[in-house]
This record gives C-alpha cells, sequence and structure tokens, in this order.
C-alpha cells in the first residue's frame, strides 16, 4: 500500500471517529465530516492519477 493511501485512510478513520464521537458539539461533528471529505477526496484524486498513467 502507498504511504499517501495510508494517510488518507487514517484521515478517513480519524474523521468517522471524530463524526460519531457522541458529543454534541457542532464543531466537532463539523470538523469529522471535513476530515472524511478531505480523505475521499484525496483517494479520488490518487485514483484517477493511477488510472491516467494506466491508459498511456
Amino acid at each position: 500500500m502507498d504511504k499517501q493511501y495510508a494517510i488518507a485512510v487514517i484521515l478517513i478513520i480519524l474523521g468517522l471517529g471524530l463524526n460519531q464521537s457522541g458529543s454534541d458539539n457542532a464543531f466537532s461533528s463539523g470538523l469529522g465530516i471535513g476530515i472524511v471529505a478531505m480523505g475521499a477526496f484525496w483517494v479520488l484524486i490518487r485514483l484517477i492519477k493511477e488510472l491516467k498513467k494506466k491508459q498511456t
């Protein structure tokens, strides 16, 4: 597994943990959702780059 994928997966897990922590704090909930979105976007960009490499 590439290091960048590992970092993205850790970010997604961290974001899910923040989002599901059960606190009523809106900041923590929003931060968790933002971290999950950022990690998912990172993985998507990496996958698109790899697909472009394989096509050429």
